[in-house]
């Protein structure tokens, strides 16, 4: 059975029990909208490892809550012992290290697809928080559950540990910018990594992204002042590299761009990586 066959047969299932008055009409919905979701992170998956039918079968089949955060809520703080891995289903997220003086560090985005917490697989405790950019909706896995599927299912286990790898080098790319590059360089490489990860291919200049941080919080991500990040935004706008309107931005000269903010998609590991033996 295929993996968009499971999820026809699932909403039957579901149809009926609406049809029996066991579950509502917002309920069955809400449930619809979950799968098309977890349709797209799966395929996601798959594009850089080696899932086939009956792993995304079984994916399919894990327990999952659906749960709402506003925007600054909190989705895992600092210190907690989480027993659930989230998968980004709308809006966006960061990670955050906040110093004992009060001042703070973005030290990662996360957009739609992404997962929250799967170091939590193998660590005890969260060393950083994580929290909702914007209105965020997620789906929740409870811990216990991906633990058993990824002892079940190797090529699973091999799928989220490239997914978090991948993660990984995003966090070594995001050092080098801070201790490498100016400010200038800094804020392009930022601009063009979002508008890949939104996009996974070249942005076209006729597309608008919705990037709802302030000036900042970019500069919280990038190390630089809100006055330095608003400075070197006008002179990209200046430049004609991007054109921006409140929080959405648009990139009429993606390569232009690109060069300046010495950005290579390398690091994001596109396309099939190693594959089980």
């Amino acid at each position: 059975m295929k993996f968009c066959e499971v999820f026809i047969h699932e909403r039957m299932c579901y149809d009926l029990l609406w049809r029996l008055k066991i579950i509502t009409i917002p309920h069955f919905m809400r449930r619809i909208a979950i799968e098309k979701k977890l349709i797209f992170f799966f395929e996601r998956l798959k594009l850089k490892s080696s899932l086939n039918e009956l792993d995304r079968l079984h994916a399919a089949n894990l327990p999952i809550t659906r749960k709402r955060f506003s925007a600054s809520g909190y989705i895992i703080k600092h210190g907690d012992r989480s027993d659930f891995i989230a998968i980004l289903l709308d809006g966006f997220c960061y990670g955050q290290k906040v110093h004992s003086n009060g001042k703070s560090q973005i030290i990662s985005l996360g957009v739609p697809g992404d997962t929250i917490g799967l170091e939590n697989l193998v660590l005890q405790t969260a060393d950083y928080d994580t929290r909702a950019l914007t209105e965020v909706d997620v789906a929740m896995v409870p811990l216990v559950a991906v633990q058993e599927l990824a002892l079940q299912r190797p090529a699973i286990a091999h799928a989220l540990g490239i997914h978090q790898a991948i993660n990984h080098s995003i966090s070594r790319e995001w050092l080098f910018n801070l201790g490498a590059r100016d400010g200038l360089t800094r804020i392009s490489h930022f601009l063009c990594e979002f508008a890949f990860r939104m996009d996974a291919q070249s942005p076209r200049p006729d597309k608008i992204y919705e990037l709802p941080m302030s000036q900042e919080q970019i500069g919280q991500a990038t190390g630089l002042t809100a006055v330095h990040v608003n400075r070197m935004l006008k002179m990209l706008h200046a430049a004609g590299l991007i054109e921006r309107s409140w929080r959405n931005v648009r990139f009429p000269s993606w390569e232009k761009l690109r060069e300046i903010g010495d950005f290579s998609i390398d690091y994001l590991h596109s396309g099939q990586q190693v594959k089980l033996p």
